[in-house]
């Protein structure tokens, strides 16, 4: 009787089981190949870039929405591009040139010539950093890396980029609006900086997005980048190289 009762227990659990994979299976399909499930996923992740409110960054929203997403989808963030890279050491050197390279260039060229075609940049919400090496610490492992090295490019690059080749087709037309919209929503997020960083991170996302397809969608590279061009952009304002108002 006892074994029985075993083997009915377990025919159940298997039911159950297989009743769950099944539910999660077609889930999973929904939201990779279901065009109106994309759009308006999409749709609510751009509509909260686009319309973020001041001192509430969006990518607080959009991070675990992205998250539960590709978790549906039986991805994960390895998916869309968190996976080891093919050499490390070359990605990580590669990736600090870069950043370097970037924060010069903008420390030298871009931002002279923004501020000359009249566009204003307020740097006023880091009046802490200058001279206050606690608080340099702190922006530069939250904003700098944190929130702007990882989750930027997890959402704006990885997430968005891949969610519009999904609807558009693994081409050079999906590619192009995931790269343009994801552009323009991480500018969009620096809008409270002024319009000249607004225009200086529009460039940037740009910049970084061919990073990302370079490196054949992996996120390594840009995160790496992304994390040093802060890092310097926040040493700058400490040193008082670059003016806060």
């Amino acid at each position: 009787m006892r074994g029985k009762l075993a083997t009915l227990g377990f025919v159940q659990k298997k039911r159950k089981k297989d009743m769950d994979t099944s539910l999660r299976n077609r889930i999973s399909e929904m939201f990779n190949h279901n065009r109106l499930v994309i759009s308006a996923e999409l749709f609510v992740v751009v509509a909260l870039h686009a319309l973020e409110v001041k001192d509430f960054p969006a990518i607080l929203f959009s991070f675990p929405l992205g998250w539960i997403s590709l978790w549906l989808r039986k991805l994960g963030w390895r998916g869309v591009g968190l996976r080891r890279p093919m050499n490390w050491l070359r990605t990580l050197g590669l990736g600090v040139l870069i950043g370097v390279a970037w924060q010069l260039v903008e420390f030298w060229i871009i931002d002279p010539l923004i501020l000359q075609g009249g566009a204003k940049m307020d740097l006023s919400q880091f009046e802490r950093i200058p001279g206050n090496f606690p608080n340099l610490i702190a922006n530069i492992l939250i904003s700098g890396w944190m929130f702007g090295a990882f989750m930027e490019e997890m959402v704006l690059r990885g997430y968005i980029v891949n969610r519009f080749v999904d609807l558009l087709g693994d081409n050079q037309k999906g590619l192009t609006v995931g790269v343009l919209v994801g552009s323009i929503l991480f500018a969009i997020g620096h809008m409270n900086l002024g319009i000249g960083a607004v225009i200086e991170n529009f460039m940037f996302a740009l910049v970084f997005a061919g990073l990302y397809l370079a490196a054949r969608r992996n996120l390594w590279l840009p995160i790496i980048a992304h994390g040093v061009c802060n890092s310097m952009g926040f040493v700058f304002i400490y040193l008082g190289l670059i003016p806060i108002t």
